[in-house]
């Protein structure tokens, strides 16, 4: 089991069980990556405070587990910063007794800001359920059509964005599983014997 899959479960299930309040959206700080450097292994992404000359050099891993960050960047970026992420979890071994702290429900975080659509589930079959919120209309698709389709990723909030690119990066990453999947789904065919 991936030592990071409760963690990013419980963050998940924190982000899509946030209630809709009334936010004013003037009260976030809204970030966005210009740039990425490498020290050593260890990869930086400069980070900029928008409308600001604000910039600083975080990790990944502050990107992911701030909140505030991840709800502050455009959905495209967190849908990058989410594969990128899946990326490095898969290689990143020193970080492997990491524990996100359980939080109160971040209804702060419940106002989109971006888009349209808003995601609902994950079929066993991986394909994601969404949903239009102008006309109520329910889709069913991968999350690497979705990812890679800049039009589909825009019309998702930056946290659901972010999910997205998570899964995408899985299934990236793991091309075989999802065949093997798919083989053993086959129903099986019963047949009557007499006796």
């Amino acid at each position: 089991m991936n030592v990071y899959a409760l963690p990013f479960k419980k963050m998940v299930a924190s982000f899509m069980s946030r209630t809709t309040n009334k936010v004013d959206l003037n009260d976030f700080i809204l970030y966005k990556i210009v740039d990425s450097h490498t020290k050593g292994q260890v990869e930086y992404f400069k980070m900029q405070c928008i409308n600001t000359k604000a910039v600083f050099d975080a990790l990944i891993q502050d990107i992911v587990f701030d909140e505030d960050i991840l709800y502050g960047l455009h959905p495209i970026q967190g849908c990058y910063i989410g594969i990128e992420y899946e990326k490095t979890t898969k290689f990143d071994t020193r970080n492997s007794k990491a524990q996100v702290k359980p939080r109160s429900v971040f209804s702060k975080y419940s106002a989109s800001r971006y888009g349209n659509n808003h995601l609902l589930y994950q079929n066993r079959n991986g394909l994601l359920g969404f949903e239009s919120k102008i006309t109520g209309e329910q889709f069913l698709m991968d999350p690497r059509d979705i990812a890679l389709s800049r039009s589909l990723i825009e019309e998702f909030d930056a946290v659901q964005a972010f999910c997205i690119g998570v899964l995408a990066g899985l299934k990236f990453a793991n091309p075989k599983i999802e065949e093997n999947a798919l083989s053993i789904t086959k129903a099986p065919h019963l047949r009557l014997v007499e006796k």
